[in-house]
């Protein structure tokens, strides 16, 4: 992998990592619940988490093509962990929040521009060319972005991810404000 694009190609591994974990703990939620039963290991037969380093998952000849798979599947792992909880959205929103929360306290304190990283590397967006994530401002008080969260096949995914971020907000210590229409903005303003 080059030296430009091998941090590319890292960073898109772990978001994928990361959201194939937020759906395993989404299932193993909605089985402790009594929501579902065995739901957490049909996800881990159905969609499987990549294991191992990046060199040992992606095919290093078709380093673009394998790591789109590794995004779509975890993007899917997602939609068929809450495909059959849908009726549960507002428990489930509550469970997302409190995820963010404990995501943010492992994270420690973080100054803005390092929390609002913290808080994209969570989540995927598809590739970085899918053009699925722009940021709208990044100043040293505020960032704004926005998200096409059509493109998420999950069901109530933009409710899902934003009460995950509110948590993840709060716990830092920083206003969190959707502003409609996937649409975003964290700040230093409490």
């Amino acid at each position: 992998m080059s030296a430009f694009l091998g941090p590319i190609h890292h960073r898109m591994y772990a978001k994928a990592r990361s959201v194939h974990a937020t759906a395993e703990e989404i299932a193993r939620f909605s089985d402790a619940q009594g929501w579902t039963s065995g739901h957490a290991e049909a996800l881990a037969a159905a969609w499987p988490a990549p294991q191992g380093d990046i060199e040992q998952v992606i095919d290093l000849s078709q380093i673009h093509g394998s790591l789109s798979a590794l995004v779509d599947n975890a993007e899917r792992s997602l939609a068929f962990a809450c495909a059959p909880i849908v009726d549960r959205a507002e428990d489930l929103a509550s469970h997302l929040e409190s995820m963010g929360e404990r995501a943010a306290r492992q994270a420690g304190p973080l100054e803005l521009a390092a929390a609002w990283n913290a808080l994209d590397a969570a989540w995927l967006d598809g590739m970085p060319c899918d053009g699925l994530m722009s940021l709208v401002s990044n100043d040293p008080d505020e960032i704004v972005w926005s998200i096409d969260a059509t493109a998420h096949p999950a069901v109530g995914y933009l409710d899902l991810r934003t009460a995950w971020m509110r948590g993840f907000a709060r716990t830092l210590g920083f206003a969190f404000s959707p502003m409609g229409a996937g649409m975003f903005r964290l700040s230093t303003e409490v």
